[in-house]
C-alpha cells in the first residue's frame, strides 16, 4: 500500500462535518434530533469506507467482473445514496443540513472546498508512471485548478468582493467536473463497455488502496458538498429576489 492523502482528507472531512454541525447546534439553529441525524450519516459514512478498505484489501476492486462492470457509474453513488436519501425522505434532516451551512461562514465553506489542491498526489502520481496519466491530465488537473479557484473565491468572499452568486457557480463547476465527467472518464480506461484508453499503468490503480477511497467516498462528499451548498445558496438568492418584487409590486409601496 503506497502512501496517500486520501484516508486524511476523509478524516477532514469528518472533523469539519463535525464541527460545523456543533457549532450550529450551539447557537441553538439545529435540534438534538438534527445533531443526531447528522451524527448517524456520518457514522454510515465511515462504515461505508470501512467496507471499501476490504473491499479493496479482499482484491475485490481487482476482480474483473467489478472492472466490467462500469464502477465509475455505480460505486461512488454509495455514499451518495447514503446521504441523500434521507435529505429527500426526511424535512428535519433537510432543514438541519441548510441550517449548518447558514451557520458557517461562506467564505470557510468555500476555503473547505479548496481541499481539492490534494489533487495535486494524484497529477505526481500520474506523470511519474505511478498512476493512470490519463485521468491524472482530464481529471485530475481540472480537480486541482477547481480547488485553487475556490481558496481565492474565499479570500474574495471573505473581502466581500464576491457574493452568493459567484459561490453558486463556482459549486456547479465543482460538481460538473465529478458528475458526469470524471464518472464516464473512469470507465474508458477500464475492461468493459466503455473501454478506449490502454495505457500503462491502466485506470485500474484508481481502484487500489489507499487511492480507491477517493472514488468510493472522499470525491462524492466533496461533490455532494458542492450540489447541497448550491441549492441552498439558489434557494436564499431566489427568495431575496422574490422579496424584493413582492415589495416593489406591491399596491402600497410608494403610495404613502
Amino acid at each position: 500500500m503506497k502512501f496517500s492523502m486520501i484516508p486524511f482528507l476523509y478524516l477532514i472531512q469528518a472533523i469539519v462535518i463535525i464541527r460545523a454541525t456543533q457549532t450550529t447546534y450551539a447557537a441553538g439553529n439545529i435540534s438534538q434530533r438534527q445533531r443526531r441525524l447528522v451524527g448517524i450519516v456520518l457514522g454510515v459514512l465511515t462504515l461505508w469506507g470501512g467496507m471499501s478498505v476490504y473491499l479493496g484489501m479482499s482484491g475485490y476492486y481487482q476482480n474483473e467482473i467489478f472492472l466490467n462492470s462500469l464502477p465509475g457509474l455505480w460505486i461512488a453513488q454509495i455514499p451518495v445514496l447514503i446521504v441523500m436519501v434521507p435529505w429527500i425522505a426526511s424535512k428535519t434532516f433537510r432543514q438541519g443540513i441548510d441550517a449548518i451551512i447558514d451557520q458557517t461562514p461562506l467564505y470557510l465553506i468555500m476555503g473547505f472546498e479548496g481541499l481539492r489542491i490534494f489533487a495535486i498526489g494524484g497529477i505526481y502520481k500520474g506523470f511519474s508512471g505511478e498512476f493512470s496519466l490519463f485521468y491524472a491530465k482530464f481529471v485530475g488537473i481540472p480537480d486541482f485548478f477547481y480547488g485553487a479557484l475556490t481558496l481565492l473565491a474565499a479570500v474574495l468572499i471573505y473581502r466581500g468582493v464576491w457574493k452568493e452568486r459567484s459561490a453558486i457557480l463556482i459549486n456547479l463547476i465543482g460538481f460538473v467536473i465529478i458528475v458526469p465527467i470524471g464518472m464516464l472518464l473512469i470507465n474508458v480506461g477500464l475492461p468493459g463497455a466503455m473501454y478506449l484508453v490502454a495505457e500503462t499503468p491502466s485506470l485500474k490503480t484508481i481502484f487500489e488502496l489507499p487511492m480507491a477511497l477517493a472514488p468510493t467516498l472522499v470525491v462524492p462528499i466533496f461533490v455532494m458538498i458542492n450540489l447541497l451548498v448550491a441549492v441552498r445558496l439558489m434557494q436564499q438568492v431566489y427568495n431575496f429576489k422574490c422579496n424584493e418584487r413582492v415589495q416593489c409590486d406591491s399596491p402600497l409601496s410608494g403610495t404613502q
